[in-house]
């Protein structure tokens, strides 16, 4: 007999009885307050004293890649930069970009094609060198220019670097870039020793050496990544805790019996399934923020030698046909994938830019319905025979395979027979680079500024687009729009943009995340932004009377 979805609409979904079992596990208990820092805040923490000293672990929801700004690629890479590697910028709070390695917000020429950035003085990196323009200039050349470098397309508007002074550098553009600040508020302006670079040359990457309140001392693949606070810190009167341990356990539900147990003192993403309960835990802090996050299902259109190779065609009707993606597309629910996978705790999604953005508007917001039977009278008129197999690589996550099994069910009323191809998260990301996919689950944990969600994923080559699809004229409306510096113009030029790039369905946005985290009452200034990073540089034990 036909299953009622959650919004009222029937389906045949017989094969989902558990998965909507497990996804409906809010029903019947008090909704959860709105988006704050502090769900359970009258036991927050946040700014009770803290000691000095101690160690604690962190569970991370899957091992990083390599840990060298210039080459990786995941969000959970990115936690453990928070602690390891500074940037010229950094995301504040309520996402403004404030200085941190520079010592003030860049000088922009009136062409805006100069940006010249003073940097703080007296900076050490953790392996006691000096940080000083040329290091500056150095690590920016080699986010430019290293072959495979996941950077190149961030600073692809910049020509040259330029050591003004010891403690200034200058960026020549190309051409004017609004979004540059932003880029190097992340990865793109993460400062590494040059030291260390020559010492290391091609295991950096084990044990990055930048600016930050703690440095790497140990990884071991798939077990954990050990920091220690580091002596050399400009900042060190601040940083409490002497190690965090970084632990990888995909598993939301081991996750949590480790932090209940006492063998975690902190983790990230709680499961909308444990929400409920871990708000109401006496010895447990829930974290929750808004985020600028999205998911989608990547379709592999032109990406046959490597997504930063020349673009070729991908055989197959799904990559060579708009209509097949659009049937596709048209077959997902996304209110109802919320409702089940989620417990309708995260927001569905059909775009790159979030709605708290600034350039978001009607146009970029808006969100195809969902409709089966034109999904299936596509098919028919691409003369596609039916059900079409599409393979769908997926993170062997529980959450992410519950996801899978609903996309798959309903993908099946329309004529599509989704397989799943559950792949370890760091593996999966290399194969999506690859190109060895037809269809991918990924995620971006978001930036800022609109171009940071959109120009490495759509342009030519762009060191994110792993479907490989361009066109001219998106390559140029991506490049406007990130060359206009006025903000009305800006939302012109992405009211334009973003629809075209939804029709293509090379990506086909799904949802953004609510970001829970949670630690132990014994800890105390945690802190999560809505860039979807924990942060520990001031965390530490909660002190006890007459502790400091």
């Amino acid at each position: 007999m036909p299953w009622s979805s959650p919004n009222g609409r029937p389906g045949r979904w017989r094969t989902l009885g558990v998965v909507v079992t497990a996804g409906l596990v809010l029903a019947g208990c008090a909704p959860l307050v709105e988006p704050q820092t502090v769900v359970n805040e009258e036991r927050s923490g946040v700014d009770l004293p803290v000691r000095k000293g101690g160690e604690i672990s962190v569970a991370l929801d899957a091992d990083p890649d390599i840990l060298d700004p210039t080459l990786s690629s995941t969000l959970v890479g990115r936690q453990v930069y928070t602690s390891v590697c500074e940037k010229l910028f950094d995301v504040g709070e309520n996402l403004e970009i404030v200085p941190q390695l520079a010592a003030d917000l860049p000088e922009i020429s009136d062409d805006g094609l100069e940006v010249t950035i003073p940097l703080r003085r007296g900076l050490l990196f953790n392996d006691g060198t000096e940080l000083d323009a040329h290091a500056v200039k150095r690590s920016l050349d080699r986010h430019r220019e290293l072959p495979a470098s996941r950077r190149a397309t961030e600073l692809e508007s910049v020509h040259s670097v330029e050591v003004v002074d010891d403690d200034t550098v200058r960026l020549r553009l190309h051409r004017p870039y609004a979004p540059l600040t932003s880029m190097l508020a992340d990865r793109a302006g993460m400062i590494l020793s040059p030291t260390a670079l020559d010492e290391l040359a091609d295991d950096f990457g084990q044990a990055p050496v930048c600016v930050g309140p703690f440095h790497v001392v140990e990884r071991v693949a798939q077990d954990r990544i050990v920091v220690e606070r580091s002596e050399h810190y400009y900042d060190a009167d601040l940083v409490n805790l002497d190690r965090i341990v970084y632990r990888p356990i995909p598993d939301p539900t081991i996750r949590l019996a480790n932090l209940r147990s006492g063998q975690l003192d902190a983790m990230w993403k709680v499961s909308p399934d444990d929400l409920p309960a871990v708000s109401n835990e006496d010895d447990i802090i829930l974290l929750n923020q808004p985020s600028i996050q999205y998911m989608g299902m990547s379709v592999n259109v032109m990406n046959t030698d490597g997504n930063t190779a020349e673009p070729g065609q991908v055989e197959g009707p799904l990559a060579e046909d708009p209509r097949v993606r659009e049937a596709l597309a048209l077959s997902l629910d996304r209110d109802t994938i919320n409702e089940v996978v989620f417990s309708g705790l995260h927001q569905p999604a059909c775009g790159p830019i979030p709605p708290s953005s600034e350039f978001a508007t009607e146009e970029t917001q808006a969100c195809p319905e969902h409709d089966p039977e034109r999904a299936r009278e596509l098919l028919a008129e691409a003369g596609v025979q039916t059900p079409l197999p599409v393979e769908l690589m997926i993170s062997n996550e529980p959450l992410t395979l519950r996801l899978g099994q609903v996309i798959q069910a309903m993908a099946a009323e329309a004529g599509f027979q989704v397989r799943l191809r559950p792949t370890e998260f760091a593996a999966s990301i290399a194969e999506a680079q690859s190109g060895n996919f037809q269809t991918y689950i990924s995620g971006w944990s978001g930036r800022p500024d609109p171009d940071g969600n959109i120009g490495s994923f759509h342009v030519r080559s762009g060191a994110n687009n792993y479907s490989g699809h361009y066109t001219p004229e998106t390559d140029e409306l991506i490049r406007e729009a990130a060359e206009e510096t006025d903000p009305e113009r800006r939302r012109d030029l992405y009211s334009e943009l973003v629809p075209k790039l939804r029709d293509f369905n090379n990506i086909i946005y799904l949802y953004r995340e609510r970001l829970y985290a949670a630690h132990t009452t014994d800890l105390a200034g945690v802190r999560v932004y809505p860039d979807g990073l924990m942060r520990f540089r001031e965390a530490g034990y909660v002190a006890e009377d007459g502790e400091g």
